[in-house]
């Protein structure tokens, strides 16, 4: 059975841990569409939609999401 004073260490450890994630979470990449259309993409990570158009070819996009849109071969990174 644990004491109180372990349940305490855990809390925090798990606080750090959710602090480290939060920061990742908000680190972006600018990726640029390739092709002369437009286009809406849902972040396969996020869930965010991301529209790219002739004026908006290029926008920041969660890292977390960008790696994938990347690898589609349609986005590249500015």
């Amino acid at each position: 059975m644990a004491c109180c004073g372990q349940q305490r260490a855990a809390l925090v450890q798990d606080k750090s841990t959710f602090t480290s994630t939060q920061q990742a979470a908000g680190t972006s990449i600018n990726l640029r569409f390739k092709q002369p259309s437009a286009v809406m993409v849902r972040g396969p990570v996020t869930g965010k939609h991301y529209q790219f158009n002739g004026s908006a070819n290029a926008q920041r996009v969660d890292a977390r999401d960008a790696a994938a849109l990347i690898k589609s071969g349609y986005f590249q990174q500015v």
